[in-house]
Formats: structure tokens, sequence, C-alpha cells
């Protein structure tokens, strides 16, 4: 799947994901000590994306299927964001976050925004058993899920990396 990439022309598509890297960091940081995900660290990703995904496309690394697609899922994830916020069950830094996430990941291939997201989900229920059951919190209490989030998407990028036989 990931060896069908002609890594020669479609490098520039990797440009929202290694934006998302690079902010990572300060992202997790703000997320961790103020329990948001500024607009102006997470929303640069998306035109960032859609212009290295395009100079991709006109390089010949694919048709405009693969931003279109990887739009399409994107704007999927941030409705299921926006009815999960509307719910009280998530921010919405973390819906944009998961949206800027699905559209530089899915260019890719369409697993890779599902293994960001279960990465981060795993992670994030792994660690809220662990404080429950250590009982440094209650089941009620807040999490910064963009750490998560942001650990799902590293983890799904490096796979982009790892050659498959």
């Amino acid at each position: 799947m990931f060896n069908e990439i002609d890594w020669a022309a479609a490098w520039p598509a990797l440009a929202g994901t290694a934006y998302l890297v690079a902010v990572s960091p300060r992202l997790t940081t703000i997320d961790l000590r103020e329990r948001r995900l500024p607009n102006r660290l997470v929303l640069p990703a998306i035109p960032v994306t859609m212009a290295g995904q395009a100079v991709a496309a006109a390089l010949g690394a694919s048709g405009w299927n693969r931003p279109l697609s990887a739009l399409v899922a994107a704007a999927l994830v941030f409705a299921f964001g926006v009815f999960a916020n509307v719910k009280g069950q998530l921010g919405m830094g973390d819906a944009k976050l998961m949206a800027a996430m699905t559209l530089s990941l899915g260019w890719f291939s369409p697993i890779l925004p599902f293994v960001a997201l279960l990465t981060a989900f795993v992670a994030a229920g792994g660690f809220v058993l662990l404080q429950t059951v250590r009982m440094r919190s209650a089941l009620a209490s807040s999490l910064a899920l963009g750490p998560y989030l942001l650990l799902g998407n590293v983890v799904a990028a490096a796979a982009l990396f790892v050659p498959l036989a």
C-alpha cells in the first residue's frame, strides 16, 4: 500500500504531517497546562497540508483523488468531533486537530488516520484506566486528549517509513 507511493513526487504531501509533528511539543505543553489547543497552532496544518498535497498532485504523485478523499475523510471526522463536542465529550481543539491529522495522513492511506485515532484513544484509555486503578483520578475528571492525538499522529506518520516486506 505505502510502497505504491512515488516518493520522488510525493514528498510535498508530507508538509502537513511534518507541521503537526513540529508543533507537537508546544501543543502538548499547552494542552496539559491549559486544557486547550490554540487555533493559531492547529489550524495552519490545514492549508499547509492542502498546499503540500496540491504540489504533490501537480508533480504527478497522484491524481486529485487522494487529496479529495483525504478532505472528505477529514470533514467526516470533524463532523464527528463537533457532534462529540455538542455532547460535551470532546473539545473543539481536539475536533480540529483530529480533522487536520486525518487530512494530512489520509492522502497516503485511508488506514493511517484510523491508526492515528485508534492509537490515541487506546493510549488515553490506558492512561485513564491506570489513573483510576491507582485512585489518582475519578472517571468523571477531564483529560487533555491533544497529547494522545499527537502521539497517534507520530505513530501513523512513522508507519509511512516502515518497509512492507
